[in-house]
């Protein structure tokens, strides 16, 4: 063969035989390292009441601090019999169990597997029957165990036996009055429910009894219900029961898309033999943001229907906008004109139920010129790697790559509620790749490359701490500083460098709070810093300063004092600070009106701002103004992919309970988590909630006898029959529990009458309720407890029964009971400061 005719076979097979090398090489150096997220495979769990289905539970594959866990309560009927569904989603159920125990979940009631059920199409259905070992009108703690293959699943709920609570007919009230609200014909029975008209009737996104019965009927917009909603019954009484609907409300736009709405709606409904008795009722309505219909318009983005409350961000020039919405993260880059649903638990087409659970959070951290994002979710994770865990997830969105990196995940055993009220207050993530947390009291810094982490703070309480609104600085004082600290210690995060805030010789200081990133700290005589008679500590503040942060010189920018009036505690809402203000009037500190300062310039610094716009159908709807008119053309939508992590990025905080620790629940969701009960009370009160103590147990609810006859175990020993009127209350407190010592002894010798409670009540909690009134200090005395009231700066009383109008006092100092009004005991209470405590075993 001639090399010409070599040549020409060969030079071919070579040129292939390199393409494909180099297709090989090529496709082996380019290969896709980007995944989408898993989908959702846990069984949802439906309760029933008789035959109505109500509490449907989402699966958690980690078991939970039982403890933490109450966002349902459900009722036991007579047959002790418990129906139970499980959608499995085509998920294998090989093995059922359940257990009881008792609320704070440390004691086992009863536990047996479930041998007796029947599967069809995908769902399970049984009957789970419940021991005789329930105490009548006792709440106890039911875990609910799937076993599918090497994966445990746990469901949590409340369980109760009561016969006189009437949840059937309240979940049956509660249906009709919804099903009524979309029926305009039928509407107008409503009427009789409705309360005075002071609400604001131009907004559908919240509304009330006090709203106008068209609202309530959803006006001119005639949405519909896409899901059936399923009752959760929050919160069973002798008085009263909480349910809550949850469910979704489709509406179809100008241009031919499907809209959707989440709806809560929350009742709290009492049963009467002739009627039933709405107390409360709420509705809140939140948009799904989908980027169609004209979402992003001339200078805006339109929200829709949504709360005016919107996180955001923008970066420095304004030109890249990202916001949270109903648990999803978006960004809108003007210039590029993309729209990026960066974070989403939800798929592509309509709303899955497991997708759509809202047990979730977005916390945005910082934004850079490219468009890039440091963002935080935490909460439950309703699909993906982490599915059916809490914890917080650090992730880093790269919008050249237009990929999501998970950058570390925090797992925690409490729920979502308790977990974002503890773990929500500090999360801060910095340039350099450290992220920095506090969990319960104690701050982290975690290295985000080498997973690293250290202990920067310990031991810090609510009242010591302050945090910016970026949570780039935190300002603390030592923890062992119990009675005021003449310094406080600031933090940059940016750098970890630690800046010392002194007052004079003579002073002591304590952190307020931030208004954006301007520290606000409160200065006070350290004489006047004392500590009464009941024991608490009493901080009059004579300045309130503002100091810039932004600058190594700390520059106070204001410092606020008028004579005669002290600072008792700040809120601080945008631009504004509220002043708590008090005054001695002789005896005590009492409540003097409020004050406040503004930060006129505010408003002006923004890039981009929260606007509303108005129309007929939808009323009031929140948008973000942009700078610059937005491009005609409609943006392009960009879903993200998830980067595949070569190995775990798992870090383990320590979860260190604290007995001393409050929870605010209203509606079934944490509102407030405090180390001060009086303030988790006055929370509650006001907003129809309770407070649940540390062991689950109720620590305060509105829920009380209409009367109490006075206690006629009230005496007071020998040892303190001739000491003073505060020795002989707390005397008579523990003569009531056959403790017999000398207070007077006790208190000669420096100890408060609250810490010789403390320490001699050792089967019971100590309540410290300064600050309450009259009527919230009643329900520990419906439940049997006296409580300790101050009448003067050394005189006391103990408040020992109540009527309607009236409560009963015992004053030592007469050596009897006696009745006062209810109006004159708030005043003489008021005048003497409000300083009461109790105790509930």
């Amino acid at each position: 063969m001639q090399k010409g005719t070599i040549k020409a076979i060969v030079l071919p097979v070579v040129f292939v035989l390199a393409v494909i090398i180099f297709s090989f090489m090529t496709n082996q150096t380019n290969k896709d390292l980007t995944t989408e997220m898993s989908e959702a495979t846990l069984p949802v769990l439906t309760l029933y009441d008789g035959k109505t289905a109500i509490n449907e539970l989402y699966g958690y594959t980690e078991k939970m601090d039982a403890a933490y866990m109450r966002d349902t309560i459900t009722p036991i009927g007579e047959d002790r019999l418990l129906p139970v569904t499980v959608k499995t989603y085509q998920t294998a159920v090989d093995k059922i169990s359940y257990e009881i125990r008792s609320l704070d979940a440390k004691r086992l009631i009863a536990n047996a597997d479930v041998t007796s059920y029947t599967e069809n199409k995908g769902m399970i259905s049984m009957e789970l029957p419940i021991q005789n070992l329930l105490e009548e009108n006792e709440e106890y703690l039911l875990v609910i165990q799937l076993e599918s293959g090497d994966r445990m699943i746990y469901y949590y709920t409340r369980i109760i036996e009561s016969q006189n609570s009437y949840v059937s007919e309240c979940i049956d009230f509660v249906r009709q009055f919804n099903d009524t609200t979309f029926d305009s014909e039928k509407a107008a029975s409503l009427s009789t429910y409705m309360e005075k008209t002071i609400g604001d009737n131009t907004t559908l996104q919240y509304v009330t009894l006090n709203n106008s019965l068209n609202q309530v009927s959803w006006a001119e917009f005639h949405g519909t219900r896409l899901t059936t909603p399923v009752p959760s019954v929050k919160e069973i009484t002798p008085t009263y029961n909480v349910i809550v609907l949850d469910y979704v409300v489709t509406w179809v736009g100008q241009n031919g898309q499907s809209e959707y709405y989440n709806v809560e709606e929350y009742y709290r409904v009492r049963y009467t033999n002739t009627r039933m008795y709405l107390l409360n009722f709420e509705r809140t309505m939140e948009e799904i943001f989908r980027g169609e219909n004209d979402s992003i318009s001339g200078n805006s983005i339109l929200l829709g229907i949504r709360s005016k409350d919107v996180e955001y961000q923008t970066n420095e020039s304004g030109k890249v906008v990202t916001f949270v919405q109903e648990g999803e993260l978006w960004s809108y880059n003007q210039e590029a004109n993309t729209l990026a649903k960066v974070f989403s638990f939800r798929g592509y087409e309509g709303v899955d139920d497991r997708e759509n659970y809202g047990e979730h959070d977005i916390k945005i951290v910082n934004i850079d010129e490219a468009g890039s994002i440091d963002y935080i979710v935490y909460g439950y994770m309703n699909r993906g790697i982490h599915e059916g865990t809490v914890g917080i997830a650090v992730y880093h969105y790269d919008s050249l790559a237009n990929t999501n990196e998970e950058q570390v995940f925090i797992p925690s055993s409490q729920s979502y509620e308790v977990m974002k009220s503890e773990l929500g207050q500090l999360m801060y993530v910095t340039e350099s790749g450290a992220f920095y947390i506090m969990v319960d009291g104690n701050v982290y810094g975690i290295d985000l490359n080498s997973l690293d982490t250290k202990v920067l703070v310990e031991g810090l309480s609510d009242e010591a701490v302050a945090i910016s609104e970026s949570n780039r600085f935190l300002a603390w004082v030592d923890p062992s500083a119990v009675r005021g600290s003449d310094t406080i210690h600031m933090i940059d995060f940016v750098t970890e460098k630690v800046t010392d805030v002194t007052g004079s010789a003579s002073d002591y200081v304590k952190p307020l709070g931030f208004m954006q990133e301007d520290f606000v700290y409160g200065v006070a005589k350290s004489a006047d810093v004392v500590v009464d008679a009941a024991g608490n500590t009493l901080f009059p503040m004579y300045q309130v300063k503002i100091m810039d942060t932004s600058s190594e010189e700390h520059e106070i920018l204001k410092t606020y004092e008028k004579p005669g009036y002290y600072v008792q505690n700040i809120t601080i809402s945008g631009y504004t600070i509220y002043l708590n203000r008090i005054q001695n009037n002789g005896t005590a500190y009492v409540d003097a009106d409020q004050d406040m300062i503004m930060n006129r310039e505010g408003d002006s610094l923004k890039v981009v701002d929260i606007a509303t716009k108005n129309t007929d159908e939808k009323e009031t709807q929140v948008l973000i103004t942009l700078q610059d008119e937005a491009k005609k053309k409609t943006p392009k939508i960009l879903t993200p992919k998830e980067t595949i992590l070569e190995q775990k990025r798992e870090v383990s905080l320590k979860e260190e309970k604290d007995n001393n620790r409050y929870y605010v629940y209203v509606k079934g969701e944490v509102v407030l988590t405090t180390d001060s009960v009086s303030d988790a009370i006055i929370a509650a009160n006001s907003q129809m909630g309770v407070v649940i103590g540390e062991n689950q147990q109720y620590v305060w609810k509105r829920s009380r006898k209409t009367a109490q006859a006075a206690f006629n175990d009230i005496v007071v020993g020998e040892e303190d029959s001739g000491a003073g009127s505060i020795a002989q209350c707390v005397n008579a407190i523990l003569e009531k529990e056959e403790i017999n010592i000398s207070v007077s002894a006790l208190i000669s010798q420096g100890e408060t009458p609250k810490q010789i409670l403390l320490n001699t009540l050792k089967d019971a909690t100590v309540l410290d309720l300064t600050g309450c009134t009259v009527d919230e200090i009643l329900y520990y005395v419906s439940n049997g407890y006296p409580v300790f009231a101050m009448t003067g700066s050394n005189d006391a009383v103990l408040v020992v029964g109540y009527d309607a109008n009236n409560v009963v006092l015992y004053d030592p100092a007469v050596g009897q009971t006696y009745k006062r009004t209810t109006a004159d005991a708030d005043e003489m209470f008021f005048n003497a400061g409000n300083i009461f405590f109790t105790y509930q075993k």
